[in-house]
C-alpha cells in the first residue's frame, strides 16, 4: 500500500515546479494532500491538475496576512497547524514534506511532535537569506526543525556548505550534514522533448545575442547585466545585444528605464509564458546570462542548457557545482565590470564550451526526480 504524503507548500501556486513534482509522485501511486496556505484568494485554483489517485487533493487555504505573518512567525505557524488539523485527517498521514525550512517546516515539526509522523524539509533561498538572517529570535526553533527532520533536501550542491556554516548550525555540523541530500529539480517535459542535440554554434563576426529571463528583483542583478552589455560594446567593441524577458520586482522601474534609453543594445520582450515563444527567443541567442546573487536553483539555467546555450551564472549559487565549469562562466561579485569580463570570455572562447545535453535531459526528467523522492521517503 502506497504512503500518504502531506505536502506543506507555501509557494505551490507560485511555481510549476511543485505541481510537476506532485504529478510525478502521483504517477508512482502516492496519495497526496497538498496544503497551500495563501495570502491572495486569486491564487485559488492555480496549478491545479487532475490526480490519477482519487484520494489526493489540493487545499488552498486563504489564511495568511500579507503584512504580519512574516514578522509574527510563531503566530503564523500556529495558524497553519490549526487550519491543517481542521481540514486534514492527520492520523491518516504517513509522511510530511515541508517545502520550506521556516514557513512550512515549523508546522511540520510541531505536527510531527504531536502525531509522531516523520517529516522532511526542503531548504530554499528565502530560508537562508531572509528567515534565518533576520528572524534571529527564531533561530533556535529553526535548528530544532532541522535536527528532528528525517532528511533535509537541497536542490543544489552549492547550498550544502552554506547551510552547514550558518550561525547556530555549525555546532551541529556532523549531525546535520548526515541529513543533507541533494535532489535536483526537474524541468517541464517540453524542454526535454525539444532539447537541442548539442551546444549551439556562433559565428564570431555576428552579433553576440544574450538572453535574460526572469524577474527584475535586485538580487537578480539585471541592471548590472545591462551595464555590462553597454561596456562590452563601448570598451571592448564586442557587438553584444541583450534580449530581456520578464519583469516585476523591486528593480523593475530602473531596469525598464535603462532599456528605454538604450534600444541599440537591448530589447524588452515583456513577460512570455508560451514555451514555444520562449524557445524561439532561445534560438536567436548564443548565451543565457543571469548573474543572480541569491538563487536556490535557477530552473531557467537548465532550460537554457537544454537549448544548447552556455550560461553566465554565479559562484556558490544555484546551478554552480552541479555541472562541469565547461557549461559557461561564473561571476563571484556580480559587478558590471566582472560581468563584462566574463561575457567577453564567453564571446572569445565560445567554441571551447561543452554542454552534455543528453545527460542534462536525463538528470532533470520529472520521472527520475520523482523516483529520487520515492527513495527518500522509503529511507
Amino acid at each position: 500500500m502506497s504512503k500518504t504524503i502531506l505536502h506543506i507548500m507555501n509557494d505551490y501556486s507560485g511555481s510549476t515546479i511543485y505541481m510537476n513534482l506532485c504529478k510525478g509522485l502521483d504517477e508512482l501511486g502516492y496519495t497526496q494532500i497538498i496544503y497551500h496556505p495563501i495570502r491572495d484568494k486569486k491564487r485559488i485554483g492555480k496549478n491545479q491538475f487532475e490526480f490519477k489517485n482519487s484520494s489526493s487533493k489540493i487545499i488552498y487555504a486563504p489564511i495568511l496576512n500579507v503584512t504580519t505573518d512574516r514578522i509574527l512567525y510563531p503566530a503564523k505557524i500556529k495558524k497553519i497547524i490549526h487550519d491543517i488539523e481542521n481540514k486534514v485527517d492527520v492520523g491518516e498521514i504517513d509522511v510530511i514534506h515541508a517545502h520550506t525550512w521556516y514557513s512550512d517546516g515549523g508546522a511540520a515539526y510541531q505536527l510531527s511532535k504531536k502525531y509522531k509522523i516523520p517529516y522532511y524539509i526542503t531548504i530554499q533561498n528565502t530560508d537562508i537569506n531572509f528567515f534565518h538572517k533576520y528572524l534571529i529570535y527564531a533561530r533556535p526553533f529553526g535548528l530544532s526543525i532541522l535536527l528532528h527532520a528525517r532528511k533535509i533536501v537541497l536542490m543544489s550542491t552549492a547550498y550544502q556548505q552554506r547551510v552547514l556554516n550558518l550561525q547556530g548550525i555549525k555546532k551541529h555540523y556532523s549531525e546535520i550534514q548526515q541529513k543533507l541530500q541533494v535532489i535536483l529539480s526537474g524541468v517541464d517535459d517540453f524542454w526535454i522533448e525539444n532539447a537541442a542535440s548539442k551546444k549551439k554554434d556562433m559565428r564570431i563576426d555576428s552579433q553576440f545575442n544574450l538572453l535574460y529571463i526572469g524577474k527584475f528583483a535586485k538580487g537578480k542583478n539585471v541592471y548590472a547585466l545591462l551595464q555590462a552589455v553597454e561596456e562590452l560594446n563601448e570598451a571592448y567593441q564586442i557587438p553584444a545585444f541583450l534580449h530581456v524577458v520578464g519583469g516585476g520586482g523591486r528593480d523593475d522601474k530602473r531596469v525598464k528605464a535603462f532599456m528605454n534609453q538604450h534600444p541599440e543594445i537591448c530589447k524588452f520582450h515583456g513577460a512570455i509564458y508560451e514555451k514555444e515563444k520562449l524557445q524561439a527567443i532561445f534560438a536567436q541567442c548564443a548565451v543565457f546570462a543571469m548573474p543572480s546573487m541569491k538563487e536556490t536553483f535557477g530552473l531557467v539555467y537548465v532550460e537554457a542548457l537544454l537549448q544548447g546555450l552556455p550560461i553566465l551564472y554565479t559562484q556558490n549559487e544555484g546551478i554552480d557545482g552541479i555541472y562541469e565549469d565547461s557549461v559557461g562562466e561564473k561571476v563571484v561579485y556580480g559587478t558590471k565590470e566582472e560581468i563584462a569580463q566574463k561575457l567577453k570570455l564567453l564571446y572569445t572562447k565560445y567554441a571551447d564550451y561543452y554542454i552534455d545535453v543528453t545527460q542534462i535531459a536525463v538528470n532533470h526528467a520529472w520521472s527520475k526526480v520523482a523516483q529520487e523522492y520515492q527513495d527518500l521517503y522509503s529511507d
